[in-house]
């Protein structure tokens, strides 16, 4: 001892703390610098018109741009937006347009529908009234290469104009049509209510349906953009984006995919309205919506960027015209015209061009990336390491459990009414136990579950086995289980498997492999059980004219350590990154999981639902990921959990057994809370292994710190410099827990216990 009381632990204690206290200083102070943003402009200009009536359509075709709107209002301009010129037809309101090289249609509010034609150079035109008599409120308009127009309304209205007569060629729907768009004379297509989507290839003279996704087969599909023979897009008013490709021989508009929007952490929805898609080429996309709502993607709409506007977010975007994949406009309420150079895209404040081989700017780029990344990371890691922990105690429990098939086949019939009981009795004791604290409540199936308890004790003392009980249940098991397996044939001979194929067969046919499994179960089981005797002991079978024989014990299986035991082998000896894909792409355990928790969660509001529902049920890679994490590190941990078990002397079990406790009671109060004590190290080595394993969430998209490194390399081709700063990020996680966990270790380090190397 040292003067002044103070010792050599103490002062080594003291020293930890200090360098504990000064790494995190540094490190607060360089995610504090990391966390500077750039600055943006925008890459729309705001064009001064002198106009402040409303603006609902914009159009481009050979001679220039065009704007329609209140009052008549029609403007044109040749220089790319930046002047124009303005003419008002008095009253009306165009509301929908279409043009084709030489020719613009527009459709009016109350139905008028005027062509624009004989444009000149100077921009002047002619225009000619074709509405039709008694017609009704048009939603769209479209106007083909050889100048016949199409008009769509309500309860599935269309009229084809041929140039000179209008054709009804309306479909027996009662729901509104909402956007039509042409490729050329022949290709069409139609959206309205309802996820409704109609197809043509003769012009628009018959109309044939086609499916929408599931999810949009109740939302309005209010516009929609036949860009080219492989591409094209809609839009539903509540923010979906849906796409439709070619696929091999399957033509373009047959099939319709509903887009993951990355950007919104891995929603089907941007979550605002929308108003009009433009798009550029097969993957570039504009979208526009009211409260000032611009957006860009150029990925084909999973990743959406909001883009910067010169003018109040009260603005009401409600279309583009564009020039090319840059130049054009987009317009909008009290007169908004905004033109860009550019498609918009938010440019850098002083950082036109970044120089990625100097470290300064390298960083200065990276650094949001790999921040975003770093958190994302966190997310997964924190739900993986709880639900793999839960499933390892569970699973642990199960493998160590002495419950075998004698003690199935000794189960009495008291025991078998409690144990149908007993969960009623768990969900009313909790609340009923919260009450207790100001009333005197007692579960009302408390008597009931004690009486059974008592009786069950009794008759295992004193009743002899019902061995014809026993048989009769494996009787019928064994036809339970011979009808569930024979269930399976015709499904598996479909397959078209030959000899050592069917390994393969819990791919093609997993609803009958698992069928197969529960089938073979049941007979074992049921064959057990038919032999019984009333002698529960090991059998010696001698092979005939051999001095050789083997000893079984079918007795002697535990059922709940076979379950378990499946469990872990199948997680442990399958790639995790193999799991990983098969969760999320052949599950799709992320989607269902979200449509399930959605459906739940409603509309209710609140801190912690608006919490579930935006920060976990918003990302479907996220909730795969945390699956995914979870059940595979949940069977490492229980082999650990197991192995901390078999160190706790048998003697406690033994003594928790003698003061009536049950085995499970003796578990969760006795062994358990020695058990997680003693394997507080090994786990933590699986808690920094699940740490660097979250880095295969990459392969589903997840956009971790691994991810993250990638699109940075793919920027910026600095690969020592990304992957630097990928394993200083993965570091700082690591060792964290890593000192959290010494200092838990020590905290709960059982005394005499184990060589403590004389701390």
């Amino acid at each position: 001892m040292m003067a002044g009381g103070i010792n050599k632990s103490n002062i080594e204690k003291s020293q930890r703390n200090i360098f504990v206290i000064i790494s995190s200083i540094i490190a607060i102070i360089v995610l504090s610098n990391l966390v500077s943003a750039q600055q943006y402009e925008s890459g729309w200009e705001k064009i001064d018109t002198g106009i402040d009536v409303n603006l609902y359509s914009a159009e481009s075709n050979d001679y220039g741009l065009w704007v329609f709107g209140d009052s008549g209002t029609i403007g044109n301009s040749l220089d790319n937006g930046l002047t124009w010129k303005f003419q008002s037809l008095g009253e009306l309101s165009f509301k929908k347009t279409d043009s084709n090289s030489e020719q613009i249609v527009s459709s009016t509010s109350n139905g008028e529908i005027l062509v624009i034609e004989n444009i000149d150079e100077d921009g002047e035109y002619t225009t000619k009234n074709i509405s039709r008599n008694g017609s009704e409120a048009i939603n769209d308009v479209a106007i083909k290469d050889d100048g016949s127009v199409l008009t769509i309304g309500a309860q599935g209205s269309i009229w084809h104009y041929d140039g000179l007569v209008w054709t009804d060629r309306s479909i027996s729907d009662n729901r509104n049509l909402l956007g039509i768009s042409f490729m050329d004379s022949s290709n069409g297509l139609i959206t309205g209510d309802d996820g409704l989507i109609l197809a043509t290839s003769d012009g628009g003279i018959s109309w044939d349906y086609r499916d929408a996704p599931e999810e949009i087969q109740t939302k309005k599909i209010i516009d929609v953009e036949f860009y080219s023979q492989i591409r094209a897009y809609a839009i539903t008013d509540e923010g979906n984006i849906i796409k439709s490709a070619k696929e091999g021989e399957t033509g373009v508009g047959f099939i319709w995919n509903l887009i993951e929007i990355e950007s919104e952490n891995g929603s089907t929805s941007l979550g605002t309205e929308l108003n009009a898609i433009e798009v550029l080429s097969t993957n570039k996309l504009l979208l526009s919506g009211p409260s000032g709502f611009l957006a860009i993607s150029k990925d084909g709409g999973n990743i959406v960027s909001s883009q910067i506007i010169p003018v109040t977010n009260e603005t009401n975007f409600t279309s583009f015209a564009m020039l090319d994949n840059f130049q054009g406009i987009v317009v909008g309420s009290n007169g908004v015209i905004l033109q860009t150079d550019n498609a918009g895209e938010n440019e850098v404040v002083g950082f036109q061009v970044i120089d990625f081989n100097d470290f300064g700017q390298f960083v200065d780029y990276s650094k949001g990336m790999i921040i975003d990344g770093f958190f994302a990371t966190l997310k997964i890691v924190i739900f993986g390491i709880l639900m793999g922990f839960s499933i390892g105690v569970f699973l642990s429990v199960l493998k160590t459990s002495p419950v075998s098939m004698k003690d199935m086949a000794q189960t009495n019939r008291f025991q078998l009414v409690r144990g149908l009981i007993l969960p009623f009795w768990t969900i009313l004791h909790i609340p009923i136990s919260i009450i207790n604290l100001k009333f005197d409540i007692k579960n009302p199936l408390s008597k009931t579950i004690y009486l059974l308890k008592e009786k069950s004790a009794n008759s295992a003392a004193n009743d002899s086995i019902n061995i014809n009980a026993i048989r009769s249940i494996g009787t019928i098991a064994v036809i339970l289980g011979l009808y569930t397996v024979h269930g399976t044939f015709d499904s598996i001979e479909s397959l078209n498997l030959d000899g050592w194929e069917h390994i393969f067969v819990p791919v093609g046919a997993p609803r009958e492999f698992a069928s197969i499994i529960m089938g073979i179960a049941l007979i074992v089981v049921g064959i057990i059980f038919i032999t019984c005797n009333g002698d529960f002991s090991i059998k010696e079978i001698i092979i005939p004219n051999t001095d050789r024989k083997f000893i079984i014990n079918p007795w002697g299986i535990r059922p709940l350590n076979s379950i378990a035991t499946l469990y872990t082998d199948f997680f442990r000896n399958t790639p995790l990154i193999v799991q990983f894909m098969f969760i999320h792409f052949g599950l799709q355990l992320g989607k269902i999981v979200q449509g399930i928790g959605l459906e739940i969660i409603g509309d209710s509001d609140g801190t912690f639902v608006s919490f579930i529902r935006d920060e976990i049920l918003a990302d479907r890679a996220y909730i795969s990921a945390i699956f995914a994490l979870g059940l595979n590190s949940g069977a490492y941990q229980c082999e650990t959990i197991r192995g901390a078990i078999s160190a706790i002397p048998s003697g406690q079990m033994e003594a928790g057994r003698s003061i009536g406790l049950n085995y499970f009671q003796t578990m969760r109060l006795i062994i358990m809370p020695q058990a997680i004590r003693i394997c507080i190290p090994p786990l933590g080595n699986e808690v920094v292994n699940l740490v660097l394993n979250s880095s295969l969430a990459m392969v589903i998209g997840y956009a971790e710190l691994t991810r993250q490194g990638k699109l940075i390399i793919a920027i910026t081709f600095q690969i020592f410099w990304a992957w630097g700063l990928v394993m200083i990020s993965y570091f700082i996680v690591t060792w964290t827990l890593a000192l959290m966990l010494r200092r838990i270790e020590k905290k709960t380090r059982i005394p005499g216990l184990g060589i403590s190397g004389g701390a």
